[in-house]
C-alpha cells in the first residue's frame, strides 16, 4: 500500500505539467566508464584463471524536478573468447561462473534530494562497511535497498540502508542478502560519520541481518597525528568489527571480531604505510566478496592486497607495508608487501566457520596508475603470492601459489 502511495504521488507530480516532464529528459546527463582488463592469473596445482573482457558502465540520471530525479546503469561485461580460457575464464571476477557474459541492469532508482537529505530507492551502489560496490573488477556490486543520507547536524553525516537484494560483480542476477544460506533476510545498516575537524573522522556502524548476525563497526582516522616543520606527516587509521549471531542462528554460532591497525608516514612525493589485522576465532561473515561467505562487499581489512590469502579467516593475523611513490598527479607506482599467519588449530575447528582454510602465505604486489587526462585511466597490476605448504598439516592441496597480471584501462565520460 505505502509503495503504490509514493508511486502515485510522483506520477501526479511529475505528470501535472507536459513541459516540465519533456525538461526532465531533455536536461538529464548521460555519463559512463568503458573499461577493458586483462586478467592473466598463472595458477600452481590449478588450471589458470585467464580472461580479455571489454564492457563497463553506461549511465542515465534526469534533471531533477521538485528534488526529484531519477537514473539508470547499464552494466555490461564481455569475454573476447579467442584470448580467454575456458572454463575457468570465470574465476577471474569479471564474468559469470560459468564464463559467460553479463549484460544487466545494475541501476534503477527513484532519488529525492531536499532538507539536507538524499533518499534513494531502488537498484543502485553503496559505500557502507559491509555492503560496497567493491569495484576492482569489471563491474561493481550492486543493491536492491532503499538508502538515506542526511547532514542537517553540522560536521556529521547520518547514514542509513534496508537491503533487500544484491547483485555480486562477477553476476548477473540480484538474490537475496542471504542466498547462501537458503533463507531470505534483509540487511538493515544505520551509521553515523563525525569529523569534527578536518584530519579527524570517526565512523561508526551497525549491521543487522535477522536470524544471522549483528556487527557494529568503528573506525578512527586522523590524517595528521604528527606533523614535522619541513612538512614530513604521520597519520593512523583503527577499525574494530565486532560480529554476534542473533535469533535462529542460520550462518551457525558467531562471536568474532577483526582488529585492523594503519600508520602512516608521507614526506612529498613519498609515503609509507604498516598495516596490522588480527581475525577473532571464526572467520569473518559478510565481508570479502563471495557469495558462500555472504560477501556484499570489499575484504574490510587494512592488510587486504591483489590476491590475499584470506586474511579474514578465524584467527588469521596480518602484517604488511605499503611503500608509494606519486611524482605527479598523473602517476602513481606502489609496491607492497603482506604476510598472513594462519592458526591451523582454529581453522580445523568447524565452529571456525572456515570455508577457505590456507596455509601462511606471503603476497607481493606493484601497482602503477597513470591518468593523463581525467577522461583516460591506465593501470596496471602485478602480484603474487606464495603459501608455504609446511605450515600447516591440513590443507596441502588447497595451497595455490599464484602470480598474478591485471592491465586495466578506463575511459569515462
Amino acid at each position: 500500500m505505502l509503495k503504490r502511495s509514493l508511486l502515485l504521488s510522483l506520477l501526479l507530480t511529475v505528470s501535472s505539467s507536459a513541459q516540465s516532464l519533456e525538461e526532465i529528459f531533455k536536461e538529464g546527463k548521460a555519463s559512463g566508464q568503458l573499461r577493458a582488463f586483462w586478467y592473466d592469473g598463472d595458477r600452481e596445482l590449478r588450471i589458470d584463471r585467464t580472461a580479455l573482457t571489454v564492457g563497463g558502465i553506461l549511465s542515465y540520471k534526469t534533471a531533477p524536478y521538485a528534488g526529484f530525479s531519477g537514473g539508470i546503469s547499464f552494466f555490461s561485461s564481455n569475454g573476447i573468447t579467442s584470448l580467454t580460457e575456458m572454463p575457468e575464464s570465470g574465476q577471474t571476477h569479471n564474468l559469470n561462473l560459468d564464463g559467460s557474459s553479463i549484460n544487466t541492469l545494475g541501476e534503477a532508482y527513484l532519488q529525492y534530494n531536499g532538507y539536507d537529505t538524499v533518499v534513494k530507492y531502488g537498484r543502485q551502489r553503496l559505500d557502507l562497511p559491509l555492503s560496497n560496490d567493491y569495484y576492482n573488477r569489471m563491474l561493481p556490486n550492486s543493491f536492491e535497498a532503499l538508502s538515506i543520507e542526511n547532514r542537517s547536524i553540522d560536521h556529521v553525516t547520518l547514514k542509513g540502508a534496508y537491503i533487500t537484494g544484491w547483485k555480486y560483480k562477477g553476476s548477473d542476477t540480484f538474490v537475496s542478502p542471504t542466498y547462501s544460506l537458503g533463507i531470505d533476510r534483509d540487511i538493515a545498516v544505520l551509521g553515523a560519520i563525525y569529523s569534527p575537524a578536518s584530519p579527524w573522522k570517526i565512523e561508526l556502524y551497525d549491521t543487522y541481518v535477522r536470524d544471522v548476525m549483528n556487527a557494529p563497526y568503528l573506525q578512527i582516522i586522523d590524517n595528521a597525528i604528527w606533523k614535522s616543520a619541513d612538512g614530513t606527516t604521520f597519520s593512523g587509521a583503527l577499525q574494530y568489527l565486532n560480529e554476534q549471531s542473533i535469533g535462529d542462528n542460520a550462518a551457525g554460532e558467531v562471536d568474532t571480531y577483526l582488529l585492523g591497525l594503519r600508520g602512516t608516514l608521507t614526506k612529498g612525493a613519498w609515503s609509507l604505510s604498516a598495516l596490522y589485522t588480527r581475525i577473532g576465532d571464526q572467520s569473518l561473515l559478510g565481508s570479502g566478496g563471495r557469495y558462500e561467505k555472504m560477501g556484499w562487499g570489499a575484504f574490510i581489512t587494512y592488510t587486504d592486497l591483489q590476491i590475499d590469502g584470506e586474511s579474514e579467516n578465524a584467527g588469521a593475523e596480518a602484517y604488511g607495508g605499503v611503500l608509494t611513490y606519486r611524482p605527479a598527479s598523473t602517476f602513481e607506482i606502489s609496491a607492497k608487501y603482506m604476510k598472513i599467519d594462519q592458526n591451523d588449530d582454529i581453522q580445523s575447528n568447524s565452529a571456525s566457520l572456515t570455508q577457505n582454510p590456507r596455509p601462511d602465505s606471503d603476497e607481493v604486489n606493484i601497482d602503477a596508475t597513470y591518468q593523463p587526462r581525467k577522461e583516460f585511466r591506465l593501470r596496471t597490476r602485478l602480484a603474487r603470492i606464495d603459501y608455504n605448504s609446511g605450515s600447516t598439516s591440513l590443507y596441502q592441496s588447497k595451497a595455490y601459489d599464484e602470480t598474478n597480471v591485471r592491465i586495466i584501462a578506463d575511459y569515462l565520460f
